[in-house]
């Protein structure tokens, strides 16, 4: 579960290419922290798991408490 803090969150899939030129699918997570943002985080087809996305959108909360952006829990 994502923390209350997240807002305006957006889920974006889309297509880019990798160095061969090969298509790779993607799916892009902007959102807001609080008043922070927007941040974004992007994902390949192979890691859109539910914890993946948790923890590294749980690590931006995280990063953001640590430096006193947003009040601690």
């Amino acid at each position: 579960m994502l923390p209350s803090e997240i807002t305006n969150l957006n889920i974006k899939d889309g297509n880019e290419f990798d160095k061969q030129g090969n298509t790779m699918k993607v799916r892009t997570f902007t959102f807001f922290v609080g008043e922070h943002g927007p941040f974004t985080e992007k994902f390949l087809a192979g890691e859109q798991d539910t914890p993946a996305v948790e923890r590294r959108i749980n690590g931006v909360v995280a990063q953001l408490r640590e430096l006193g952006a947003i009040p601690q829990k």
